[in-house]
């Protein structure tokens, strides 16, 4: 993978970046990071930007250099904090909701949360799977124009930090959409949605297992 120093600035990664899209300063985007390094910044300088960041991964896949930004982001907050560096490991999603039996419970009046680092750690597979999804339900789901996940933020290292506004990322998700039911993939979701939408909130887990039960 390339380094921060082969950062050019041309801030694809800011087009599905959760910490830019609430903020709105470009210090606070991975482009933005990666130039304060370039530029002599240490990770004392720049703490409060990079403790925003929820890990979703979207700007990984975005950036056309190849640069591995989460691991760069997550590098300078250990530096910054004194804490050992940890991977932040993808949700676990039971890929059995690719079962065929599945697709019959869902509809155009649902809205399919995908959990945004699990997608994105997995994106060529697990794309197909979810357009081959979509088409055949007709359900919404959380992806916008680039094709990346819309992640909610709920239960990063900066949403427990009060550093991320969960509120405002989940609004903002379900502008715009008319649906009846949620379906989450990470359970951690579930209470704020059932919250913020007023709709009834399942999580696929359970819904994988009521359809064994009904089979």
């Amino acid at each position: 993978m390339a380094s921060y120093s082969d950062c050019h600035g041309c801030a694809l990664c800011l087009l599905s970046c959760p910490m830019w899209l609430q903020k709105r300063d470009v210090r606070f985007s991975p482009q933005g990071i990666a130039k304060a390094l370039q530029h002599g910044a240490i990770a004392e300088d720049i703490a409060e930007e990079v403790s925003t960041c929820i890990d979703c991964g979207a700007c990984d896949l975005l950036c056309p250099e190849q640069i591995d930004l989460s691991a760069m982001i997550s590098s300078l907050r250990s530096a910054s904090t004194c804490e050992p560096e940890s991977e932040v490991e993808p949700a676990h999603v039971d890929m059995g909701g690719c079962d065929a039996r599945l697709h019959m419970h869902l509809t155009a009046d649902d809205l399919f949360i995908i959990d945004a680092l699990s997608f994105h750690a997995h994106y060529v597979q697990r794309l197909a799977h979810y357009d081959a999804l979509r088409k055949s339900t007709g359900c919404q789901m959380n992806l916008d124009l680039n094709r990346m996940a819309i992640a909610t933020g709920v239960g990063s290292r900066a949403d427990a930090g009060g550093m991320f506004d969960v509120t405002s990322q989940i609004q903002w998700l379900m502008q715009g959409r008319s649906f009846e039911r949620v379906i989450v993939e990470n359970s951690e979701d579930q209470v704020m949605l059932a919250q913020l939408s007023g709709k009834p909130v399942i999580c696929l887990s359970d819904l994988i297992r009521s359809e064994k039960k009904d089979a």
